[in-house]
């Protein structure tokens, strides 16, 4: 893995010597979009000096980001390699700030002073692992289900609540809950990734903010995607994988069942339903892979005071 800094005029005298926060983009096949998600960030970030950008890049070519990052204390993450989602922990590795902002290539940040509100959660709650967004994809008017950060998919996203999972797209970190749970995991390509690293997050005591303050805007930009049904086939098997897990029994054996018939729906049967069981099996026999560790009773009370149900 190469470190690439960025070669540009930015005037290193304004970037304190260890700043207070990493904003960490990771990109694949999105070029043209990730520039203007870059200008987006630039007006946020004019006049401050107490972050860093890390930028790594998921494309097998090399492309000179320095005319991208030139307005920015900025480094550039590549090898040549596309890693799936697993690679932000490269940025998160990298990381000096002792809160992290994990930003999507195709995600507007839409509040300007989103740094000063992620610190104010973070400074309120030394037990706070992550802050958790509103978000809306644009182009769509619906309340979908997907992207609001708890198993009550009718709960009031116009007000702060605590919750037991993150959603992806804009999120806020502490640090130091990063480096106690290791980053997101290694088996997940795509999809699911958040749900899997939140119940790691929980059984380590820490707890997850919904801030509906801070605001973005995700493109879901078809550009790096797999096929449909490939990708849904993939998100079902990473479900199989968390709940085997993290679940306890006797709720691991009711999600194992009512998960597939919901997931096949919710696809609109655009969903290879064999090729999802053939690699949870597969998973299952893989050597090496995580042992199942159900979460315990203090993180099992935590879902429930948020409201939450053990099964989902």
């Amino acid at each position: 893995m190469s470190c690439e800094p960025a070669s540009h005029p930015f005037d290193h005298s304004r970037q304190a010597a260890t700043p207070r926060f990493t904003i960490v983009i990771l990109t694949y096949a999105r070029d043209d979009i990730l520039s203007q998600i870059l200008d987006r960030l630039a007006q946020h970030l004019a006049q401050r000096s107490d972050y860093e950008l890390i930028v790594v890049d998921n494309n097998p070519g090399h492309v000179d980001r320095s005319a991208q990052l030139s307005r920015f204390p900025a480094k550039v993450l590549w090898d040549g390699a596309n890693k799936g989602v697993v690679a932000r922990n490269l940025g998160f590795e990298a990381a000096s700030g002792e809160v992290i902002v994990l930003l999507d290539d195709d995600v507007f940040v839409e509040t300007a002073d989103f740094l000063d509100r992620f610190a104010a959660r973070f400074d309120d709650d030394p037990r706070l692992g992550a802050v958790t967004i509103a978000k809306h994809v644009r182009g769509d008017t619906s309340r979908r289900a997907d992207i609001i950060p708890h198993t009550d998919k009718s709960v009031d996203l116009t007000r702060p609540f605590p919750t037991f999972r993150f959603v992806g797209g804009c999120v806020g970190f502490r640090t130091a809950a990063l480096r106690e749970t290791g980053g997101f995991l290694p088996d997940f390509f795509y999809g699911l990734e958040e749900i899997e690293l939140s119940y790691r997050l929980i059984e380590q005591g820490w707890t997850i903010l919904y801030d509906p303050s801070i605001a973005c805007e995700e493109l879901e930009h078809p550009a790096g995607r797999r096929p449909k049904r490939q990708v849904q086939a993939d998100r079902l098997t990473n479900k199989f994988i968390i709940s085997f897990l993290h679940m306890p029994s006797p709720y691991i054996w009711l999600n194992m069942l009512a998960f597939p018939p919901y997931a096949y729906l919710a696809a609109r049967g655009e969903i290879d339903m064999l090729r999802a069981f053939r690699q949870f099996l597969a998973w299952l026999r893989k050597p090496g892979r995580m042992p199942r560790r159900p979460i315990g009773k203090p993180a099992q009370r935590y879902i429930r005071e948020c409201g939450g149900q053990l099964w989902r």
